[in-house]
């Protein structure tokens, strides 16, 4: 039985609208064994199971899909090491300081800037 057509569709950024069309909960059925590796596959890409399935669905049948939306993922991951990067970074700046080491603590911070600033010239952000 075929679905009747969508009324009226939202456009979706490939017709040059920038709002996300809305997306609707729909209920399929896995054995549970196949719903597992496609957990797991969907885990060790950092993409949800609704993501890799409809990404995998239109493509096989030759539908433009956008990469999904890992950034939501992504920026809270990369807050957290930067958080543990700076205590530890503090920790041990603390403890070259209190062994008499602050020259050599000095160098690595301007070598640091000095790469910094190579990086940035590099990406185009001159910062």
């Amino acid at each position: 039985m075929n679905p009747a057509p969508r009324p009226n569709p939202a456009p979706t950024a490939a017709d040059g609208d920038q709002t996300p069309e809305k997306q609707t909960p729909r209920t399929i059925r896995f054995h549970d064994r196949d719903w597992d590796l496609i957990e797991t596959f969907a885990v060790m890409r950092g993409i949800t199971t609704s993501e890799l399935i409809r990404a995998t669905v239109l493509t096989a049948i030759g539908a433009e899909t956008p990469p999904p939306n890992t950034r939501s993922r992504l920026v809270p991951q990369i807050e957290l090491i930067f958080r543990y990067t700076h205590i530890l970074a503090t920790a041990l700046r603390d403890e070259m300081r209190e062994n008499g080491r602050g020259e050599q603590l000095e160098a690595l911070v301007r070598s640091a800037r000095e790469l910094q600033g190579e990086l940035n010239k590099g990406s185009g952000t001159g910062r």
